[in-house]
């Protein structure tokens, strides 16, 4: 027995130096790749939802009223060019025949009648198209689509920005809040403006401030405008080649196809019969198709014309007529920006109370609920995992906890092996002892005495 006990005893001395060295070399992983730092499941999830609510909270300090404000009007200010252009300034080319005659020409504006019945109807149908345009679930939807960006930017800012998990209930969190203030908000902004679809009233600081902004509007129009043409010139293959076929296209538009020797011919030495035939003029224009090559032509007619109209309207904005608010259909774009102004403002009202300020007080407890209390301890464990750096460091600090608690159960072994020997070698002395005793009491002799 004996024997076996020694034999058990040197083998559980080899495993325990094995299982030291593991500890010493897990000990090590832990200090340098880790800085000793302790680390559970459940606490890098609160250490990354307490850090997510604290960026949120910086996003409820510079996100607010203002912000709003500038984004619809941004919004609106586009929706004014766009009513501009459908009322006042498109004119596409759709094909190649003759454009009609114009009555009244947007030339003219500036020099027409005040009470001409023709351009009140332009900017009274202009202005009830956008009083009209559904401002409530439009301003709601900017706003919602602004604040699902901003909380996905800082999810990817964030440690839950490689925990799918996590960033799921994130975003569902979101969503839900403002889906379910979205109907509510869209009509109290559409009853807000009611107001503005019978009756508006401008006052002069206010038109002084829309001209100023229009102006601006229509100067980053003509920018993009430019641009668009650079792009057409550098599809077509230059701006001499773009001249080129401008030219056939506007000539084929007039009809003046002339004769150049034997054949006929138009712009730039194109072939009338190229028109007619379709034919393909590739080498003329550098490898472009003939229907490429003439809708390329429409369009950088139509950019070019959009650019003149603009630098036409930006002059007329300067001048002293749309100096002042009495000109408002000689200057329909100050009236429509003076408009788009004052519904942002009602709107932005709206929205701050019962969109964005109700937003920023359920997500934080939305938050709570459904990463915090709403997790049990194996979905918490999977949120964990999730990012594998988190993942080593977990599994460096349960190897370590392990192999410690091995080692203290070994120690306790030994300490009861200790404790069992010391028992059997003292009750092997008291079996000694009461044989030596016995002994001595059988050798001593009879006496009487």
């Amino acid at each position: 027995m004996q024997v076996l006990e020694q034999t058990m005893a040197a083998s559980l001395q080899g495993t325990e130096d094995l299982i030291r060295q593991e500890l010493e070399e897990a000990t090590y992983e832990f200090k340098v790749q880790y800085n000793d730092r302790p680390l559970s499941a459940e606490s890098y999830l609160a250490e990354s939802l307490d850090a997510f609510k604290h960026s949120f909270k910086e996003l409820t300090e510079t996100f607010g009223r203002p912000q709003v404000r500038a984004l619809l009007k941004e919004e609106l200010d586009q929706k004014v060019m766009d009513l501009l252009a459908a009322k006042y300034w498109n004119k596409p080319i759709e094909d190649l025949q003759p454009p009609l005659p114009e009555p009244d020409s947007l030339a003219d504006l500036p020099n027409a009648n005040p009470d001409s019945l023709y351009w009140r109807r332009k900017l009274d149908a202009s202005t009830s198209a956008l009083t009209k345009l559904g401002i409530g679930r439009l301003a709601t939807t900017v706003v919602a689509n602004e604040i699902r960006s901003q909380v996905d930017r800082l999810i990817s800012q964030s440690t839950f920005s490689s925990h799918p998990f996590a960033r799921q209930i994130i975003t569902e969190a979101a969503s839900g809040i403002l889906n379910e203030r979205f109907y509510s908000t869209s009509d109290q902004v559409e009853n807000c403006i009611k107001p503005f679809k019978f009756e508006i009233d401008v006052e002069d600081n206010e038109w002084v401030r829309g001209r100023e902004n229009i102006s601006e509007v229509i100067k980053k129009e003509l920018k993009a405008c430019e641009d668009a043409v650079k792009n057409v010139e550098s599809h077509v293959g230059g701006r001499r080649k773009l001249k080129d076929v401008m030219s056939f296209v506007e000539k084929a538009r007039k009809g003046e196809a002339g004769i150049l020797g034997d054949a006929t011919s138009g712009a730039g030495g194109f072939s009338s019969a190229l028109l007619q035939k379709g034919m393909p003029i590739s080498k003329l224009l550098g490898g472009i198709c003939y229907s490429n090559q003439v809708k390329l032509g429409k369009e950088a007619i139509f950019l070019h014309d959009r650019a003149t109209l603009l630098r036409m309207r930006l002059n007329a904005l300067r001048s002293k007529q749309c100096a002042s608010k009495g000109s408002r259909y000689q200057c329909p774009e100050i009236f429509l920006d003076v408009v788009a102004t004052k519904l942002t403002s009602t709107a932005v009202l709206f929205l701050n109370v019962e969109l964005l300020s109700e937003f920023y007080y359920n997500f934080p407890r939305e938050l709570d609920v459904r990463l915090g209390r709403g997790l049990d301890k194996e979905q918490v464990e999977r949120f964990a995992n999730e990012d594998p750096r988190v993942r080593g460091h977990l599994e460096v600090i349960r190897r370590k906890d392990l192999l410690e608690l091995v080692l203290q159960k070994m120690e306790g072994l030994k300490d009861l092996e200790v404790e069992e020997r010391g028992k059997r070698v003292a009750s092997s002395r008291r079996v000694e002892n009461r044989s030596i005793q016995n002994d001595k009491g059988r050798e001593r002799p009879w006496s009487l005495f």
